[in-house]
């Protein structure tokens, strides 16, 4: 007769090794993940990735690869801001793809390991869900969003996937991230957070004027032949990354500063993308990063009066000149002609909001699509930030994104540090191209990054949050917790 019971013995303690062999090797992969985050390789690393997909023209495999990178990050990694700059960097990638998006839809599959790498994140690492004064604003804008719209839309207009896309998207979803992200705020740090957030802005500004770089490089013999710039049909996106992320090389600046080098990088894409966006707003955040600079002592005001008078000089005698040149079929009849649609979009939007003043026409509402060629897989956009609100949400739209800009500003302006104020400086960025560009109303990556950002300046100036509830886990890991510096206060 066979002893069973020693057979199953065995087998318990074969599954118990590999169990136990597997626990290791799970750690020891987070352990590693965690320190290559926290180290200096980590932002050149994922800089270099990215721009050498870029530069041999391969957008599709760089987004499959970064979106793998993102699932790696948020897997193993304990700090979900690791997973922010891959995730973010997947946007950028396909900016140059703009005209038909299309082409990345095999990435979808990627997906799931993404959402799969989260869930397992929160059961890890599960955290007390926290909610600050953001909050507030963000659960008013999901309620707009929803109403938007309802009394004039079809149901069958407000269940198409696109319709839902940016109806939750500039809502719910928005709600969901900064809840995900201000409870890790306020949970784990690394030795200098600012640093490391500064960091990921840093890094996706210098991939996306990498991207115009490497667009002139390809097309180099047409921009010669032309003798203006280039067409660029993602410029508009590239000059909203930009604009964003300028300030925290103005914040690096204050530490060292070699990082106006980067200024002068980004600027200058700025200046390659054409948009009319990137040379007006770009201007005004100049004028605001000079002020900043000086104000936190990275130079001096005689250093600062005898750059703007040289800088002054020399516009006048060859700027003027050289941009007229460049920009000549962008600005040939002004900075906005009279002919153009953007006229026409604002009398839209006025109307619309006459007609339907409390609720507005909705997000998805299709009525006006003949108006405006969009691409693919977007939304009817009045290119106007506060017409926008007025037009798909209506005097509803109006009080919640009220109040969510209102608390934004109050939290700014609680703490003056250099870091709140750069981040400050990225939230007017954002705002500025709003005014003539989706801009906030792109959920993904912009309004996404806004929130974080946000999360970031509850987290900087100390704000106090609100315990709501904690995802179920199966077991509790410690959580490193560092004290935080914030340098250049």
């Amino acid at each position: 007769m066979v002893d069973l019971s020693l057979d199953t013995a065995a087998k318990h303690s074969v599954w118990t090794r590999l169990r136990s062999r597997g626990i290791d090797l799970a750690r020891h992969l987070s352990r590693a993940t965690e320190q290559f985050w926290l180290s200096r390789w980590y932002f050149p690393a994922m800089l270099l990735a990215a721009v050498g997909f870029a530069a041999a023209n391969q957008q599709v495999a760089g987004v499959g690869v970064l979106l793998c990178l993102a699932a790696w990050f948020t897997a193993f990694c304990p700090d979900l801001l690791s997973c922010v700059c891959p995730l973010a960097m997947v946007f950028l990638m396909a900016g140059p793809c703009y005209a038909d998006l299309s082409i990345f839809f095999p990435c979808a599959i990627l997906l799931l390991p993404l959402l799969a790498a989260l869930l397992l994140h929160l059961v890890i690492w599960p955290v007390t869900l926290r909610a600050g004064r953001s909050a507030r604003g963000l659960v008013l804008v999901s309620v707009a969003t929803l109403l938007g719209g309802c009394d004039v839309m079809q149901q069958s207009e407000f269940w198409r996937p696109l319709s839902l896309y940016y109806t939750l998207g500039l809502g719910v979803m928005l709600l969901v991230i900064y809840l995900l992200f201000r409870s890790c705020l306020a949970e784990e740090h690394g030795d200098d957070l600012p640093a490391r957030f500064g960091g990921i802005f840093y890094t996706l500004g210098l991939l996306m004027a990498a991207e115009v770089f490497c667009t002139y490089l390809w097309r180099w013999q047409e921009f010669v032949d032309a003798g203006a710039l280039l067409f660029l049909n993602y410029r508009n996106f590239a000059a909203t990354i930009l604009l964003t992320t300028l300030p925290m090389t103005l914040y690096f600046a204050l530490r060292s500063r070699k990082h106006l080098a980067v200024t002068a990088v980004l600027l200058l894409a700025m200046v390659l993308t054409g948009s009319r966006s990137a040379l007006l707003f770009g201007a005004v955040e100049v004028v605001v990063g000079c002020i900043y600079l000086v104000r936190y002592g990275a130079v001096s005001r005689k250093a600062m009066l005898t750059v703007t008078v040289v800088f002054a000089a020399v516009m006048a005698v060859f700027g003027i000149r050289v941009v007229g040149t460049l920009y000549a079929d962008r600005i040939a009849n002004g900075l906005i002609s009279k002919g153009e649609l953007r006229w026409k979009l604002l009398d839209c939007g006025i109307n619309d909001f006459l007609r339907h003043p409390v609720f507005g026409m909705g997000l998805g509402n299709t009525a006006n699509c003949e108006m405006l060629e969009s691409v693919k897989g977007s939304m009817f956009f009045y290119h106007n930030l506060p017409l926008q609100v007025l037009a798909s949400m209506g005097l509803v739209g109006l009080v919640a994104y009220g109040c969510l800009i209102v608390d934004r500003i109050a939290l700014l302006l609680k703490k003056r540090s250099a870091f709140t104020m750069a981040l400050g400086m990225c939230y007017l960025g954002m705002l500025l191209v709003s005014m003539t560009n989706p801009g906030e109303f792109c959920p993904l990556p912009n309004a996404g990054l806004m929130v974080i950002v946000f999360a970031m300046v509850e987290e900087a100036t100390g704000d106090a949050t609100v315990p709501v509830t904690r995802p179920l886990g199966v077991r509790r890991h410690s959580r490193r917790t560092r004290s935080v510096t914030y340098a250049h206060k």
